[in-house]
């Protein structure tokens, strides 16, 4: 088994987006700006055909929708290339019928294969439940049900008590259910993961784990065969949902993947491979890191954490090349 061949490679066409999601784990949001261009698009999608193995593309963000002629392109690059290929929105832009159907229509005519909506009660807090039913119901009629992929279903319906005209407060979600039933609900219903905002934002709604509990639990497959990574608009290869993390630039794909599979790492990426989170804490913890005492919502939790308090603290240079993109780190 090769290192870094995802079965779903993600784009990330931009970080920006109209909302800033307690649980996301790349700190998007509407200060994050820039785009590829579509010269890097397409050198980003024939890129991957460096892999032999069966693969699709899914095109993302931020939210790709807020730069659609690029989107749109992006779908047609990937038609061209015979590359599987499906997108993922919030359906914030989704504010009128007529729009969202010739945009879907468009799209639809362009080759995608299938359409994948988010609905939580993250969302919510910026996007109100209208628009994302609006966009469940026409992507339905012209793409058909089994094109069309709504993360998660159960939200939709636990969501419709509440006002779908406007936003919903995490706040007021989690006042009407309790702060141990949410937290049961986000990070075992939802499966939330601690990387980026999750952690930070919302690991107190769940018991915290003592930081000697990850020693072992290294970050092997998150980091080296994760089926689910993303190349960004940057230039790096973002392994798994590691936001924050970058193995090196997806440019240089065949001898970034010639170099892992010679168990040839990057400083910060053989920390992790090896030690895990609980590894570098106690390296940092050289140089003054102070564990929470309440613990962490998981390893993930813990390794931002660390990262933003060794940028923050500006030790560690020989780090700074895998802890980008920069702007991720800002904010925490």
């Amino acid at each position: 088994m090769n290192p870094l061949a995802p079965r779903d490679l993600g784009l990330i066409l931009s970080y920006h987006c109209l909302a800033s999601c307690a649980h996301c784990v790349y700190n998007c949001g509407p200060d994050r700006q820039g785009w590829m261009n579509p010269e890097d698009v397409q050198e980003a999608l024939e890129t991957t055909t460096h892999w032999s193995h069966p693969y699709q593309v899914h095109i993302t963000g931020g939210e790709p929708f807020l730069n659609f002629p690029l989107l749109l392109t992006a779908v047609e690059m990937a038609v061209d290339l015979g590359i599987p290929v499906y997108l993922e929105t919030n359906a914030s832009w989704c504010v009128r019928e007529e729009l969202v159907v010739e945009r879907f229509r468009a799209l639809l005519h362009a080759g995608l294969d299938a359409v994948l909506i988010s609905c939580s009660p993250f969302h919510s807090e910026t996007i109100p439940l209208q628009r994302t039913r609006l966009a469940v119901q026409k992507a339905v009629e012209i793409f058909g049900p089994q094109r069309v992929i709504l993360y998660m279903q159960e939200w939709m319906q636990l969501l419709g008590q509440f006002d779908p005209s406007d936003v919903l407060p995490l706040e007021d979600f989690v006042s009407v259910y309790g702060e141990e039933q949410a937290g049961k609900m986000f990070w075992g219903g939802y499966g939330l993961m601690g990387g980026g905002r999750s952690g930070v934002r919302l690991g107190h709604l769940v018991p915290g784990t003592p930081v000697e509990a990850f020693a072992g639990a290294n970050c092997h497959q998150e980091l080296l065969y994760a089926p689910h990574s993303h190349f960004d608009l940057h230039g790096n290869f973002v392994p798994g949902f590691c936001g924050g993390i970058t193995v090196g630039s997806w440019r240089e794909l065949p001898e970034l993947t010639e170099r892992f599979s010679q168990g040839d790492y990057p400083p910060l990426t053989e920390i992790l491979v090896e030690q895990g989170p609980f590894g570098l804490a106690q390296l940092a913890a050289e140089e003054g890191f102070v564990p929470r005492e309440e613990g962490y919502a998981d390893k993930c939790h813990l390794c931002t954490v660390v990262r933003a308090w060794i940028v923050e603290q500006g030790v560690f240079p020989e780090f700074r090349p895998e802890l980008q993109p920069a702007a991720f780190y800002e904010g925490f």
